[in-house]
Parts: structure tokens; sequence; C-alpha cells
């Protein structure tokens, strides 16, 4: 599984780059934002935006748990990023179209940050389950939002929900891989865990937004989210997708892949016979029991590069090595700044927060250098008789 995770890790980062990755200050059209739509559509916004305030503990207490998965873990921080991006840019419409001022923002973050929220399950693989229910939600949530936007003629929202929502639906189709990779080993294990979570699911924030009851009652009326829809366009799908009905049991088509797979698996870690020629054995074939070819680099295939053969062996740094008692050349210190040197850190500077500062400082630099080689040029010159 952890392969598996790794694997899909490097996959969901290429495509994010290559094809998703949005710019929440230049690709929203936030001047179309419509001052005249419904207090109820800001209210439904507002709502998915205070749930969105607690993404410091979705982060930091799920990836304590899951922090010596290298997949799990760096998947979870670049979701923490993207999911940082869409309560900015729902903040940003909720301000831009007048419905809340500076000061409402401030005064309902202050009373949303005096609670925190807490992993509703304590094992990952339910965490997953978790996840992977929340995100369809989340992702129909947006969905039906945008067609009210749609409908109150607000270009603004209605671009910001639909860039959201395919984040939201590739997120699910994340976990949901790994749900369904999971079941491959251990089919009855993972239902129970799934079967347990969707009985006591309950979306995130519930208990610390205040008023949450009430703002639910609205999702549910307006017909963007409620129980009707939970059921609909959430529980059941993902149970017919990974081949369940609806009392959890496998399908059998499902079961019988799965038993197959599992046949499969067991199969190729059998020690096979070997062939005997003048005395040296020789696998069949394969089987992780009798030798195999090299693993592939996920990350090098993802970049589409064949690695280059060493004429001898490199060993990793973090292991004991010849070179490790290699002698090396001492340092004589640093060269001068080149020309690129210089360049670059002035692209550094002038790219960052206190830009404006850094350019007053380097001016600052010029001058007094200018200053100094006047003065030691003074100084060296001869006295006058």
């Amino acid at each position: 599984m952890e392969e598996f995770f790794y694997k899909e890790l490097i996959k969901y980062l290429k495509l994010a780059e290559e094809k998703r990755r949005w710019n929440v200050f230049n690709d929203i059209p936030w001047e179309e934002a419509n001052p005249n739509t419904t207090d109820t559509l800001a209210h439904c916004v507002e709502t998915f935006c205070s749930v969105e305030a607690y993404l410091p503990d979705f982060t930091s207490k799920m990836l304590h748990m899951i922090r010596r998965s290298r997949g799990r873990a760096w998947f979870h921080v670049n979701w923490g990023y993207e999911e940082s991006k869409h309560s900015l840019a729902l903040e940003m419409w909720l301000l831009s179209s007048g419905h809340r001022s500076e000061e409402q923002r401030e005064a309902l973050e202050k009373v949303l940050l005096d609670a925190e929220w807490e992993l509703p399950f304590d094992h990952p693989r339910q965490m997953v389950c978790y996840t992977m229910i929340q995100e369809l939600a989340t992702f129909w949530n947006y969905r039906n939002l945008e067609k009210m936007a749609a409908a109150q003629n607000d270009p603004s929202l209605v671009t910001a929900l639909r860039i959201i929502s395919v984040d939201e639906r590739v997120h699910y189709n994340f976990f949901r891989n790994i749900v369904k990779e999971w079941m491959k080993y251990d089919d009855a294990g993972t239902v129970e865990d799934m079967k347990y979570v969707f009985d006591h699911f309950t979306m995130p924030g519930a208990s610390q937004i205040p008023g949450y009851d009430e703002s639910a009652l609205v999702l549910a009326k307006t017909g963007i989210y409620g129980p009707r829809e939970y059921v609909k366009l959430v529980k059941n799908p993902i149970l017919e997708d990974l081949g369940l009905d609806k009392q959890y049991n496998l399908m059998e088509e499902r079961e019988a892949k799965l038993r197959a797979n599992r046949e499969a698996i067991i199969e190729s870690l059998k020690r096979e016979h070997i062939s005997l020629t003048n005395g040296h054995a020789i696998p069949k074939n394969g089987s992780p029991l009798n030798g195999k070819a090299p693993k592939r680099s996920p990350l090098l295939e993802a970049a589409g590069v064949t690695a280059k053969v060493r004429s001898e062996p490199s060993t990793s740094l973090i292991l004991p090595a010849e070179y490790m008692n290699e002698k090396l050349n001492g340092s004589r210190g640093m060269d001068k700044y080149d020309d690129l040197d210089q360049r670059l850190m002035v692209r550094g500077d002038e790219i960052s927060n206190n830009a404006e500062e850094m350019r007053e400082e380097r001016a600052k630099i010029r001058r007094n250098r200018v200053k100094n080689q006047r003065l030691l040029r003074g100084a060296q010159k001869p006295a006058e008789n």
C-alpha cells in the first residue's frame, strides 16, 4: 500500500501542475461579483467559508497520524494548499460582492478559531473513508451552490465555484482509489471500516460553527445539500462504485474480481521451481522470492526520464559508503558574487513581500559604496605642497 500511495501522489502532482493549478487573484473575475444577490446565497457561501476556516486543524491533526506514509502525508500537505485557496476564494467573493465587510470577516474569524476541530476517527483507514465521503459531499455542495449563483447572475461566484468543485472531485477520486486498492488486500476489514464511518458521519465543522444546525437547514431547503442529497449523490454512488449493495455486501462481480486478485497475489509470492544448468540455479521467471527486475521509479516515469547507467555503483548518503572516508579539499572561502548571483538576488527581492524596503536598502548600499570609494580616492591623493 505504501508503494501505491507514493505512485498515486506522483501522478496526482504531475496532473495538478500540468492541468489544474489556478490563481485565486487572477483567474476569477472578482469585478463581476453581483452585489444584488440574495442574503441566502451569501449565507450559504459564509457557511462553507466557515468550514474551511478549520484548515489548520484538518491538516495538522491528520498529518500527525500519517506522517510516516510518504505518499499520504505529502498528498495531505498539497491538499491543504489547494483547500486554502478555496477558503480565500469564498472569502474574496463575500468581500468583493459587498455582502460582508472586513470588520465582519474579522469578527467571524475570531469566533470560529475559538473552537478546535478534532479527528472524528482514530484509525488511518477510517480517516481515508471519511475524507472520501466528505470530499464527494463537498463537490456536490459547491456544484449545487454554483447553480444557485448562476440563477442570480453572478459570474464571479460561478467561476470560483466551478474551479473549486473540480479540485474537490479530484480529491475525492484520490481517496476513492486508495479505498479500492485496500479492498484488493482486505475487503472485509475495509468494508467494515467504511460502514462504521458511514454510520457515524458528520460534515466537518458541525460541532464548532455557531448556528450550524440552522445553516444546515438553509442548505437543505435550497436544495444545495441535505439528507436527500447525501444519500442520492454521495452514499449510494460510493457504494455502487466500490461494488457494494446498500447493505455493504460485495456484489458477485466485484467479489469475483477481488478473489481473483488475492489468488494472483498469493501465487506470485510462491517460490517456484528452478532449472539447473551446469550446476547453476536459474529462476524460471521474476517471482519476488526468486529474483525480480529492479523497481522502476514512479517519479522518473511521470517525468518521462530514463535513469542513466553508471560505470560504478553509487551509495545513499545515509548509508555507509567508501566515499565517507574520502579526503575532501578544504574551502578557501566563497567566490565573489558574479553577475547571475546579483540578478537572482535582485529578482528574489523584487517578488518578496518587502520588495520596496529591499529596493531602499540596495539604493542605500549603493550610495554608501560610492561615498566610501570617493573618500578612499581622496585619502589616496598625494598631499599638495
